[in-house]
Parts: structure tokens; C-alpha cells; sequence
């Protein structure tokens, strides 16, 4: 499981071509940690009640300053967290939930370099990848909005704070759709595990 997500990590590092590594500002390493939150789903088959315990989460990440107030960032985040699931016929279930999550962000700041306080917007594609005590590793495509600040402390630490909504579409079931002009088939129901992460990072300035 570690070995596959590190080697996601290296493949999105060798895709950055020589001409965008020219036009790179600063390199900066991102440690971080914080809280994680939500993940209810109520359309599981079977299931009338699932729901993911709030609790701690962290990661890494690793930025690249550009020009016009914008960085390109790969994003990795762990969270693992017990589950908790009431069966529609009665009983109740529960056990662990680890997610990894890697993705590719952008980040726009809304003032220039100079101020040493810096809001920002993110948003960014990736992959979840969802394990359990008893269940093999699933990827499923991810993507993420957020919105922070950054403070300069000097030229090589900063320290960041930011939110995350982090939604992940999830399949749950089945159905029919019918349309007037090629008749019925079937199509696949779901909804979005939703999870949100508020966390504090060190921003370690590397070139």
C-alpha cells in the first residue's frame, strides 16, 4: 500500500517537463497536520447509516512557486478513522477506514509576493486510495477545494493554514434510466463521501 502510493508520488514529480522547472520560483516542503471531519453516506445497498469517525489527519506537501502569484502542488494527506454502519435488517457493523489522498494542485495567490501574510484559493485532481481491516486497496478519482494563509517568517520558513473540502464519488447501487430516443438501459446510482480538513503546515523554503 505504502510502496504504491510512493510510487504515484514519483511518477507525478518526473511529469513536471525541463521548461515549466525553469520558470520555477521557489521550491518549498510542507509538512503538515490537522483535523478531519464528515465522510455520512445513506445510500449504501443494504445499509441505512454509514458514517466516519472524526479525528486527526496529516501529510506532506510539496510546492513550486511560480509567476503571476500561482504555485503548482503535489499533495499527499493520510486519514484513518473508525466506521460505524446501521444495517437496514437491524444490527450494526463497524471497523477501520484508512484514505491516502494524492493530488495535483493549484494555488492562486490573492496578493503579490511582497506582503508577508498571503490569502489563497486551491482546488486540484488526484486519486483516493480507501483501505480497511478486512478489504483490499480501491482507488477512486478525487478532487479538492480550499482556501488558506500563508505567513513569511523569513526568507526560508513560513507556516500556512488552510481548509479542504475533499469529495470522492462512491457507486452504491443500480437503476434504470430511460430516455426517448434509445429506450432503457441500466446506469449506476451513488453519492459523494464528503470529508473536510482544516490543518496547520510549516512551510520549508528548499531553493
Amino acid at each position: 500500500m505504502r510502496k504504491s502510493v510512493f510510487a504515484v508520488v514519483v511518477c507525478a514529480l518526473t511529469a513536471w517537463s525541463a521548461d515549466a522547472y525553469a520558470q520555477v520560483q521557489s521550491v518549498q516542503l510542507i509538512p503538515f497536520g490537522g483535523y478531519r471531519w464528515g465522510g455520512g453516506m445513506s445510500s449504501i445497498a443494504g445499509v441505512r447509516e454509514f458514517d466516519t469517525q472524526d479525528t486527526w489527519a496529516y501529510g506532506v506537501a510539496l510546492d513550486a512557486e511560480m509567476a503571476h502569484n500561482s504555485a503548482v502542488e503535489i499533495y499527499y494527506s493520510h486519514f484513518s478513522g473508525d466506521w460505524d454502519a446501521i444495517l437496514t435488517a437491524g444490527g450494526k457493523l463497524s471497523g477501520t477506514l484508512s484514505r491516502d489522498d494524492i493530488m495535483v494542485n493549484g494555488i492562486w495567490y490573492a496578493r503579490p509576493a511582497n506582503p508577508s501574510v498571503r490569502p489563497y484559493f486551491t482546488a486540484g485532481l488526484g486519486a483516493s486510495i480507501y483501505s480497511g481491516e478486512q478489504a483490499s486497496a480501491t482507488g477512486h478519482f478525487a478532487w479538492n477545494l480550499g482556501a488558506g494563509l500563508r505567513k513569511d517568517v523569513n526568507e526560508k520558513v513560513g507556516i500556512r493554514v488552510d481548509g479542504r473540502w475533499l469529495p470522492t464519488w462512491f457507486d452504491t447501487g443500480s437503476s434504470v434510466w430511460c430516455d426517448p430516443y434509445f429506450g432503457c438501459y441500466p446506469t449506476t446510482t451513488g453519492e459523494f463521501y464528503d470529508q473536510f480538513e482544516l490543518t496547520a503546515g510549516l512551510v520549508i523554503k528548499l531553493r
